[in-house]
C-alpha cells in the first residue's frame, strides 16, 4: 500500500475521532444539556473535547508533512496529494473553530451565548464561520473521494 494511502486512511481516523466531538456537541439535546450543567459537568465536559480536539490537531501537523512529492508514483497521484494536503489544511481548520467554541463555552458559556449589541451572541458568530468551513471540507472531501477512486 502506498504512503498517499497510509495518509489518507490516516486522515480519515482522525476526521472520524473530530466528528464524534461534533456530534457529541451539536447532537446534544437540550435536556441533557440541562442535565449537565445542573450536576456542574458542562466545564469538565467542553474542557475534555478541548484536549481531544488539541490532541487531532495535533496528529493532523504531523499527517500533513508526512509524505513527499517523490512518493507519487501513478499518473493522478500529484493532484490526489495536493488535495489531501488541502482536505487535511482545511480539516485542521475546522478542528481548531471546535476547539475554539469548546474553549469559549468552557471559560464563559452564558456571556458567550448572550446576544451583543448587534443581536448575534459570538457563540453563533463564531458557528456561522465554523459550518462555512465545514460546507469547504466537504466540497474538498468529493473531490477527494472522485480522486481516490480512480486511484
Amino acid at each position: 500500500m502506498s504512503n498517499l494511502i497510509n495518509l489518507g486512511c490516516d486522515v480519515s481516523d482522525v476526521h472520524r475521532r473530530y466528528a464524534e466531538i461534533h456530534g457529541a456537541l451539536f447532537g446534544i439535546t437540550s435536556y441533557r444539556m440541562v442535565i449537565y450543567a445542573l450536576k456542574g459537568e458542562s466545564r469538565s465536559m467542553y474542557s475534555d473535547y478541548e484536549h481531544r480536539l488539541k490532541g487531532l490537531e495535533e496528529e493532523l501537523a504531523e499527517h500533513i508533512s508526512s509524505i513527499k512529492n517523490t512518493d507519487l508514483p501513478l499518473r493522478n497521484s500529484a493532484d490526489l496529494h495536493d488535495s489531501l494536503i488541502e482536505y487535511t489544511r482545511i480539516l485542521s481548520q475546522v478542528i481548531s473553530g471546535l476547539k475554539s467554541i469548546c474553549s469559549q463555552l468552557k471559560d464563559e458559556e452564558d456571556e458567550y451565548r448572550s446576544s451583543a449589541d448587534n443581536g448575534q451572541s459570538r457563540f453563533l458568530q463564531d458557528k456561522v464561520k465554523y459550518d462555512y468551513s465545514i460546507r469547504e471540507l466537504e466540497r474538498i472531501g468529493t473531490k477527494l473521494n472522485k480522486l481516490f477512486s480512480t486511484y
